[in-house]
């Protein structure tokens, strides 16, 4: 599979990155938008497309600053051009991870001096599981990391060339990931250009004075946003910088993703199986590495994770630069692993490969109320078949250990798009809710949603909803921002006398009404105004 000259490899590269993207763009709309995260991202960027205002984003009608715009602006592109629905939202997403795999071969070329090895890296990163999940989930991170990886790539290409144009460049490249998710997005990137410290090459000077118009660019173009926010409402320093950045660090409770300080010491390694076993396994022969590579892998390795660790706010995928370097340092590790080890690796990993396969194909008939069309389990099928072969090759260990994941993983995808396909439930999204309405013809009426943010219903109906706000805290929204009184079309604050009135006058339009389980015994009056009702899951919807 693999040899050491840099055009097989090369060749290999291309044809891998061609049949991932194939595969992750199969069926990519098969699912409807994920509750809550997901639904969030795609609201707005339909809202961002829809209204043509694409430096405000909006919630269901409100100003919603959490983020900056980058990445609501990519999947409104996306939607742009392949519809308003999930596979629009989703497409950039998948373009994102293949962009990320090309960048670490780049990167591991770079690094190793070895197009072998920088392949490797690829296979190992393109086959984590928290790689994988970050395409299937729209959010910030993907195209944060992409863009931190992009930065990393050219921070290498100018400390080894000293060429002046790759550190504009990576100035660049950080003010992008500064839009896309604020003072995080540097972390990774300056912690590597702390790291990496190889000699120039000798026909090269360091062009240190470059530094100041290149930070003058990133100032420029990362700040570019917020100073316009700011010169709008002196409130939004305050608001984003230490609310939703200093206060999200460090208080547990500020958005509800409050994890113990072990998270991401388990959830990292879990993420990255079977890669992070082998190098639990082997951790002795990192003694070898190099004091430079040492140090790289340190500042990309381990700082991040611990620094990520005293976070208030903590969710996987907020570490997925992270998973680039565990790559890279996994590659090196299996290159210089001794016969014995890379075979008990390749054992092992097709044994562990072959388990998941078989908990896939028996997930039907498992009591765990998992549905699947029957068609979808040749790819688990196909799978088992395949390691099997490989169980019983010659071919050389550290090759059957790599095309190993490739055969677990590249049916994975498919497979689990008809998994969440067939099973909403998984997703806590509302495409069944939509296709009720859809199906007798209600998206004309208004949409009233009782008590419960539901950004993925707008989003499935492709309109704007009503939320009433009774006891929810997710519909406590952050009006100050506002500059009309527009919003209060799109949520009704049922404690309060006008928008109750209001309410009464919208039932007498024949509205739709979306409730999650029961209305409480004091909103059961509400129920008067409809005659027929329907249920999806834990949804009814009353016409």
């Amino acid at each position: 599979m693999l040899q050491p000259n840099s055009l097989r490899s090369s060749q290999l590269l291309y044809a891998l990155l061609s049949v991932l993207f194939l595969l992750l763009l199969y069926n990519a709309g098969g699912w409807g938008v994920i509750e809550t995260s997901e639904a969030r991202y795609a609201e707005i960027s339909r809202e961002m497309l829809r209204g043509g205002d694409w430096l405000h984003p909006r919630l269901l009608g409100i100003q919603h600053f959490h983020k900056p715009p980058v990445t609501y602006m990519v999947s409104a592109t996306g939607m742009a051009l392949f519809g308003v629905d999930a596979f629009g939202a989703r497409f950039f997403l998948q373009v994102s991870l293949v962009l990320q795999a090309l960048l670490v071969y780049l990167i591991g070329n770079l690094l190793f001096r070895n197009s072998k090895q920088a392949l490797i890296a690829v296979v190992i990163y393109s086959t984590m599981p928290a790689v994988l999940i970050s395409a299937r989930n729209l959010t910030t991170d993907s195209f944060l990391t992409t863009f931190e990886l992009a930065a990393i790539y050219a921070w290498l290409r100018y400390k080894y060339r000293s060429d002046a144009g790759w550190l504009y460049f990576f100035y660049l490249l950080l003010a992008l990931a500064f839009l896309t998710k604020g003072p995080v997005g540097l972390i990774f990137p300056v912690l590597v250009a702390i790291g990496y410290r190889p000699k120039p090459a000798p026909d090269r000077r360091p062009s240190t004075w470059h530094h100041v118009p290149a930070a003058g660019l990133f100032l420029l173009v990362g700040a570019s946003w917020y100073l316009y926010l700011m010169i709008e409402d002196a409130r939004f320093f305050d608001y984003f910088f230490l609310k939703h950045t200093v206060q999200r660090y460090a208080n547990p409770e500020a958005f509800g993703r409050s994890k113990p300080w072990w998270f991401y010491l388990v959830l990292a390694p879990a993420m990255s199986l079977p890669w992070a076993a082998i190098l639990a396994v082997n951790y002795r022969r990192l003694k070898m590495l190099l004091p430079a590579q040492k140090r790289l892998f340190i500042l990309w390795l381990l700082v991040p994770l611990v620094f990520f660790s005293f976070s208030g706010s903590k969710l996987i995928l907020y570490i997925l630069p992270l998973f680039a370097g565990l790559a890279l340092l996994v590659s090196w590790l299996l290159v210089n692993l001794p016969a014995d080890a890379t075979r008990k690796a390749a054992k092992g990993s097709i044994l562990f490969f072959a388990a998941l396969t078989v908990a896939l194909l028996l997930a039907p008939v498992l009591p765990v109320g998992i549905a699947l069309p029957w068609a979808a389990l040749l790819f688990p099928a196909l799978t088992l078949l395949g390691l099997f072969l490989l169980r019983r090759s010659g071919m050389p260990d550290l090759n059957r250990l790599l095309l190993s994941s490739l055969v677990f993983t590249l049916p994975l995808l498919p497979y689990a798009t008809h998994l969440l396909g067939s099973n909403p439930s998984l997703t806590n999204g509302s495409r069944p809710v939509a296709a009720i309405i859809k199906a007798n013809q209600l998206q004309g009426r208004n949409i009233l949603v009782y008590d419960k943010l539901l950004p993925s219903l707008a989003f499935e109906l492709d309109r704007q909803i009503i939320s009433l706000h009774d006891e929810s805290s997710s519909l406590e929204r952050e009006t100050q921002f506002e500059r009309d009184a527009k919003w209060r079309t799109q949520l009704l604050r049922l404690r309060q006398p006008d928008d109750l009135a209001r309410l009464r006058t919208l039932l007498q339009q024949r509205p739709v009404l979306v409730v999650r389980n029961k209305l409480p015994t004091e909103r059961a009056w509400m129920l008067q105004y409809f005659k027929q009702q329907q249920q999806a899951g834990k949804w009814t919807v009353y016409y």
